[in-house]
């Protein structure tokens, strides 16, 4: 399961997808689900014609099933950038009342029914009624199992195929929701079905009670009603979490603000450390960090940590920190004790900060364990920690400060290739040369050519 405070890219889809519903679909939206639409028509026409059904259904009972689904969709559990509804409670008795061919129109209806109110009030932009036949294409797959194999009526011994149904059902669903997401909204194919495996473990647990209230309905229709109550269950449950999502996203702006303003108040202590020094470490380390395939989590501590891993020198006297000799030994130990005192101060802040904290106090740890604070080496150092490290050597040397001129970038790039697997990860070095060497206008061609050499 992936929550919001769990991921930061989860979280961005989650305010992009509340900001969204108000707005006409792009283009390529709409070219995706017009044509998922037309494909669900297709389907539906395909199914009556080559396993027509024994069943039939009243129009009573199938408004009575469209509203019992509308019902379930105002009870929503977001995950992600969208949600995931109790509607297995309801579908699976329009898979074992209804003819099939039907039952996809009948989500389709239910769809409509239940978004109506949203778009007469403008809060849904109204293009987005392409979505209403789009969202119902998951419908098709287990149609399809239960027309071949229990055309009629349905027992309790039925159940491999309502299995198998919820296995069709599960490979439709995901693979219409990898295509959108990947064509409408560039989310990754794996960050998609992290999330849809919630989706799929809520349908799985519901679809035994949706079985039981379905072949109860074949006899006593009135039996239908009997999932209200657990629908009112549900409602409370996806309010509550609900209000912990947005906590969460309210915690993590937290967070990120008191990052920046602790930014702030390092860079009006010195400009080098807090401006032009910090920032230019945490694009290259963010960089280095998606070639060495971060997930979320870890990303957004490395870009906290490359913003503050300089903090503790909040607590160096000034003209320590811009002295433009040589430290002497009293003064070079306040200096080493920066990274304790980065850590320190993010330790009271807490929560996210407090877990990036580790990663500050182990900057200046060396690949060899000769570094400090601790003399840790290897992969004991945090993977963050090593990234900074050499994202905050490279940038150290090549720029200009108050006791030397800069490096040049060729000697630099000979320098991280020299203390590679002494000072540096040697797995760190390589993605950050190959970082830079996807800026050819910082980086001489010819000093990457001899660096891979």
């Amino acid at each position: 399961m992936v929550l919001a405070e769990d991921d930061p890219y989860v979280e961005q889809l989650i305010e992009d997808a509340s900001t969204r519903k108000a707005v006409p679909l792009s283009p390529r939206e709409l070219r995706t689900d017009v044509a998922l639409g037309v494909a669900l028509l297709a389907a539906v026409a395909l199914l009556a014609l080559l396993a027509p059904s024994e069943r039939s259904l009243s129009p009573i009972g199938a408004a009575a099933l469209v509203g019992a689904y509308a019902l379930t969709q105002l009870v929503r559990f977001d995950v992600g950038p969208g949600y995931t509804v109790p509607s297995q409670l309801v579908f699976v008795p329009m898979l074992v009342l209804a003819p099939p061919a039907l039952v996809p129109l009948l989500v389709a209806a239910s769809y409509l029914v239940a978004r109506l109110p949203s778009y007469l009030r403008g809060t849904v932009h109204p293009s987005r009624l392409a979505f209403v036949l789009a969202d119902s294409v998951y419908a098709v797959g287990p149609a399809l199992v239960v027309a071949l194999l229990a055309p009629g009526h349905v027992g309790l011994s039925d159940w491999p195929v309502f299995a198998l149904a919820l296995a069709a059902q599960a490979l439709c669903d995901a693979g219409v929701t990898v295509l959108r997401d990947k064509v409408s909204h560039g989310v990754p194919p794996k960050v998609a079905l992290q999330l849809f495996g919630w989706v799929l473990a809520a349908d799985a647990a519901l679809t035994p009670v949706g079985m039981l209230a379905g072949v109860a309905a074949q006899s006593e229709p009135l039996a239908i009603i009997f999932v209200l109550p657990l629908l009112g269950l549900f409602a409370l449950f996806a309010r509550e979490r609900h209000a912990r999502i947005e906590h969460a996203l309210a915690l993590s702006n937290a967070y990120r603000g008191t990052a920046l303003l602790m930014s702030d108040v390092l860079e009006a202590d010195d400009a080098y450390t807090g401006g032009e020094h910090s920032h230019g470490v945490v694009a290259l380390a963010l960089a280095v960090g998606d070639v060495l395939g971060l997930d979320g989590r870890d990303r957004r501590n490395l870009e906290f940590g490359a913003l503050l891993h300089d903090i503790g020198k909040i607590r160096v006297a000034d003209e320590i920190i811009n002295k433009p000799g040589k430290l002497t030994g009293p003064e070079w130990e306040l200096m080493r004790r920066h990274p304790v005192d980065g850590q320190e101060m993010l330790e009271r802040v807490g929560g996210v900060l407090a877990e990036v904290g580790l990663i500050v106090r182990h900057h200046h740890e060396r690949w060899d364990g000769g570094g400090y604070p601790d003399g840790i080496g290897g992969h004991t150092i945090p993977l963050g920690a090593r990234i900074i490290c050499a994202c905050d050597a490279y940038s150290a040397m090549t720029t200009h400060r108050s006791y030397r001129p800069a490096m040049s970038v060729a000697d630099a790039l000979d320098e991280l290739h020299r203390c590679s697997g002494s000072q540096f990860d040697p797995a760190v070095v390589d993605a950050l040369i190959r970082v830079l060497a996807s800026r050819p206008a910082k980086v001489p061609a010819r000093a990457l050519i001899e660096l891979r050499a």
